[in-house]
């Protein structure tokens, strides 16, 4: 089992079409990946900082991701307030302790339900930043409240996912750089609005647009950074862009910090995002996306543009770029509806794609429910954030070389099962440090390995996923990740207070293992060609993997 799972020695043995359906001449000839290797081969400063530009969006991405979390800050038992309206007063003046007490516990039962005697407008709160929470009544747990708060963060992955059907067409239609630009305009105004936002619904319609806008913006320049990056390179765009994402938090921590009222907190980040995101509009677009719309024209000058940050002597006018269609931007053209009857046809790619599915929903579950629960677990919300950042630094800085020395498959089993250890060593109640808790500190490490678990899996699915259904692959991973996001948000704002604290971390833990399971009863992909077609997947899997699903 050992050789089987290394697979380390045979593996690099030349295939032949005994194994391999996708060897043909056409292979040996020059594609765009082989182009873009050949002028970046000479690559100087100024291609890098075009590489680090088109990163340099992640770095606003916590603030306005999380925003909800820092501008909607419940207030505490700790925190005091004063009566505002007659209402209040004469309740006071009947019985003097209720000015001692936390708002949230002054209710009375009315035909079985629980309700609150002061609302948001009886009461003043004296509190050292302001908060949507506040001001729409929703910080106390007490009818439909902190479902309606935790739907303010869990939104705007519906707007992503929905960011996700319109970028599946806009990306290859209109342009990765164009889609880019059109979700930068969706989110700087989305945020922008915040500032203005005096009611519920408004602002879960800007969440909404956040989310989409977001996805469009964040995919197209992703795309861009892969497609104008050297093939044997791309593993450490994800690295990057997971330290840029890190380096992220501590600014986010900074800005929400800084800025006492929670409108105003909108306005920053709609200033963070337009600085950090304004490289969109003088990138490079993909010669790639010019070349699969036969566009040779415009594919020629954007590689001339590419080459104008090296100092390659490559004489791209004598290059037929027809030529430069591989099979693999051939078989993008395969139709919805037959990618369809593959996976019904073909029982293996149907089950390691149906596998993959379930990896991403629970990754998206694991890292949101954390990132934004992390009020519910940490003595200090700000300095909380920046440690988070900390954790995803680490995360990012070695997940890819532990990745490439471990092979996939098992970097991502390690990374299940570590998160599982901490979310059970999270369980029992034990008193650290001050308001530090153990699990404080065992979620604080247990988001390090989800995290590193979240980088190898972009790369693990690209690589298992064959060419001619990778867009399709991608598309239903992702979707399915938009919703474990959604639901993640609600695991310890609505059910953690409701239940045992065992109830979610165990669950959190038991998906874990189950996750590090379909891991193992996936392929190692390291070192190996990457499958063009369905029926290669299969060839793949016999080879490789003794083990059937």
């Amino acid at each position: 089992m050992e050789e089987e799972e290394n697979g380390a020695d045979h593996d690099l043995d030349p295939p032949t079409k005994e194994t391999s359906s996708f060897i043909s001449d056409e292979e040996e000839r020059l594609t765009m990946d082989d182009l873009v290797a050949k002028l970046l081969r000479y690559r100087t400063w100024k291609y890098t900082l075009l590489l680090l530009s088109l990163n340099f969006l992640w770095l606003a991405a916590p603030s306005h991701v999380y925003i909800s979390a820092f501008a909607g800050i419940d207030p505490t038992p700790n925190d005091s307030w004063v009566c505002v309206s007659e209402r209040c007063k004469d309740l006071v003046e009947q019985n003097s302790s209720l000015s001692e007490m936390f708002p949230c516990s002054i209710t009375e039962e009315r035909n079985g339900t629980r309700i609150l005697l002061l609302q948001n407008t009886d009461i003043e709160w004296n509190l050292t930043h302001s908060s949507f929470s506040v001001e729409f009544d929703l910080y106390c747990d007490v009818g439909d409240r902190r479902s309606k708060k935790t739907l303010i963060s869990s939104i705007l992955f519906a707007g992503a996912l929905t960011g996700l059907i319109f970028g599946v067409y806009l990306i290859d239609h209109i342009g990765r750089r164009k889609t880019a630009i059109l979700g930068f305009i969706v989110l700087v105004t989305a945020v922008f609005c915040g500032t203005l936002c005096h009611n519920y619904n408004f602002l879960l319609a800007i969440r909404y647009f956040q989310g989409l806008g977001s996805f469009l913006l964040s995919t197209g320049m992703v795309i861009l950074s892969l497609e104008l990056t050297p093939a044997r390179f791309r593993n450490y765009i994800i690295g990057l862009l997971g330290i840029f994402w890190a380096l992220g938090y501590p600014i986010a921590s900074g800005l929400h910090y800084f800025i006492p009222e929670w409108n105003f907190n909108f306005l920053g980040t709609s200033l963070a995002i337009a600085i950090c995101s304004a490289p969109v509009f003088t990138c490079i677009e993909s010669p790639r996306y010019y070349l699969i719309n036969n566009d040779f024209e415009s594919a020629r000058r954007s590689l001339r543009a590419l080459a104008s940050l090296t100092t390659s002597d490559l004489e791209l006018e004598k290059i037929d770029l027809a030529n430069l269609l591989s099979v693999s931007d051939k078989l993008r053209k395969q139709t919805l509806k037959q990618q369809l009857l593959d996976l019904r046809d073909n029982p293996t790619l149907l089950r390691e794609t149906v596998t993959l599915m379930f990896l991403w929903f629970c990754e998206g579950m694991f890292f949101y429910g954390f990132n934004f629960g992390w009020a519910a677990i940490l003595p200090d919300l700000y300095l909380g954030y920046v440690l988070v950042g900390v954790g995803e630094l680490f995360a990012a800085l070695f997940a890819v070389p532990l990745i490439a020395r471990l092979g996939r498959r098992r970097a991502m089993i390690v990374g299940f099962l570590g998160a599982a250890f901490f979310y059970l060593l999270a369980i029992p109640e034990v008193k650290i440090r001050g308001q530090w808790t153990l699990e404080s500190a065992s979620c604080l490490i247990g988001i390090v390995f989800v995290s590193g678990s979240f980088s190898g899996i972009y790369l693990w699915t690209g690589e298992l996923a064959p060419t001619s259904h990778r867009g399709f692959v991608w598309c239903a991973c992702s979707s399915v990740a938009r919703i474990g996001s959604f639901v993640g948000p609600y695991i310890f704002n609505n059910l953690a207070p409701l239940t045992h604290r065992a109830v979610p971390l165990g669950g959190l833990a038991f998906l874990s293992v189950l996750c590090a399971l379909g891991s193992f009863l996936l392929v190692e992909t390291g070192n190996r060609k990457i499958c063009l077609t369905g029926q290669d997947v299969v060839v793949r899997r016999k080879k490789h993997f003794r083990y059937q699903i």
